[in-house]
């Protein structure tokens, strides 16, 4: 991972006009840069210098979080969830469905960002659905 420890800094809930869907819209900074890979490499041949940048060591652990979003009622039972490994993207938009709606629950929508089992951020930002006129 970058020296800069990743960090939520925006987490919204986005209910859609059937209740049933929850975009998560999540803005992370810090998260390692990925490396440009905008050449075309041939395989090292026998006898020939290596072509290109060095080989990453594939046991290197990875520079980049795991996140779980979730969705959670008033009871703090998770309800929907999305687990994304090697989190890469600083702007993230992702839908969850929620399969029984209730509207007059207060719901929770949760994001976990999680380095080496360790966790390193926590967000939450509660919500309603929308009220059917």
């Amino acid at each position: 991972m970058s020296n800069k420890q990743p960090k939520i800094i925006s987490f919204k809930p986005i209910v859609l006009e059937d209740n049933r869907r929850v975009i998560l819209a999540m803005v992370v900074e810090g998260l390692a840069t990925p490396a440009s890979n905008n050449m075309l490499l041939m395989p090292d041949l026998p006898g020939e210098p290596s072509a290109g940048p060095p080989k990453q060591d594939p046991d290197a652990p990875s520079p980049y979080p795991n996140v779980e979003l979730s969705i959670l009622n008033s009871r703090r039972q998770q309800l929907a969830s999305l687990f994304i490994v090697e989190h890469k993207e600083k702007h993230t938009d992702l839908t969850l469905h929620l399969p029984h709606p209730e509207p007059q629950e207060q719901y929770t929508a949760r994001a976990e960002m999680t380095y080496n089992e360790e966790i390193i951020d926590v967000i939450e930002a509660p919500f309603e659905l929308n009220q059917v006129k």
